[in-house]
């Protein structure tokens, strides 16, 4: 008897949490990038962006303003959650998206085309337990490359509604025209760090003295290579200049790409060329040093992100 009464007693509470499970969310509110939580890949963020989104499902509109190295971008798309293709236009570029649920997340593809590049965006946004977090995890492909997103936007309220930049680094962290200083003692957390499918180091430090543009890194390691102490110094305005790391020639170039430095890499190893392109991101604090990688070789390509905390 006793089992009879808890068993549909179960199965009525399994139902209802598998039901909540896939209950559709609503994105409608204002949402306002955290540049700080984002992480934006291979591919410059914005200084600034804030969405305006209206949800009536199927219906999904929404209304962006964003600022950063292309400058000031307005524009509001109109979609449906019902798998039908919608065009729109982001600025002058037409952009072709089909949205779909699954389950509580909602999936964009969006196909466009940039600088005669045809490019692929699948997103997948999600919502948080409490509904004050949209999150944006984006797969972009084209044909020089591939890499991912995730975008983390906060609800404002009325008063916090506004596209205002977001801060710059703290005093001290700060470089000319408002670009961060890279200058410090930096040491990689290797749990915190992903490699790829290579070995990562047992230890690094890097110290960092940036007068901008003149940048010289000091490299000190150990792991499975052994130890690697080597020093180069790089002039951030785009000019190649040659370097030893070790008994290795590299030439690296470097440029600003809105306020993080992008340093690229080409060197020989073990006969075969092979190119890095980092991507420095400063925190707002300033003590925090994250370095997305891009490798390429005739062997492929992956991704690297290493994270460096400031010791001095």
């Amino acid at each position: 008897m006793i089992r009879r009464i808890i068993a549909p007693a179960l199965l009525a509470a399994s139902l209802l949490a598998s039901a909540y499970a896939q209950q559709k969310p609503n994105f409608t509110g204002t949402w306002k990038l955290n540049i700080a939580k984002s992480d934006f890949g291979m591919v410059p963020g914005p200084d600034s962006r804030l969405d305006v989104i209206t949800h009536n499902d199927p219906s999904l509109t929404d209304k962006v303003s964003a600022e950063g190295a292309q400058g000031k971008q307005e524009y509001a798309a109109a979609y449906t959650t019902d798998g039908k293709e919608a065009v729109n236009k982001r600025g002058p570029v037409e952009a072709k998206s089909i949205l779909h649920w699954d389950g509580s997340k909602l999936v964009m593809d969006t196909k466009l085309n940039f600088n005669d590049q045809d490019i692929t965006i699948k997103a997948v946004w999600s919502l948080s337990a409490d509904g004050k977090t949209l999150t944006q995890a984006a797969h972009l492909a084209a044909a020089m490359g591939e890499t991912d997103q995730t975008l983390v936007y906060e609800k404002q309220d009325g008063a916090a509604a506004s596209a205002a930049p977001a801060p710059k680094p703290a005093t001290g962290a700060v470089a000319s025209a408002g670009k961060p200083n890279y200058s410090g003692t930096w040491k990689l957390n290797v749990g915190k760090s992903d490699f790829g499918p290579v070995p990562g180091p047992d230890t690094r430090t890097q110290k960092i003295d940036h007068k901008d543009p003149a940048l010289k890194v000091a490299n000190d390691e150990e792991g499975p290579m052994g130890k690697q102490n080597w020093e180069i110094n790089l002039v951030a305005d785009g000019t190649e200049v040659t370097n030893k790391m070790g008994d290795r020639d590299v030439k690296n170039a470097v440029a600003w790409e809105a306020n993080n430095i992008v340093v690229t890499t080409k060197l020989q190893y073990e006969g075969s060329d092979v190119v890095i392109k980092a991507t420095y991101v400063l925190s707002d604090d300033g003590k925090v040093l994250i370095v997305n990688a891009h490798i390429t070789s005739p062997m492929g390509e992956f991704d690297q992100k290493l994270i460096y905390e400031k010791s001095a």
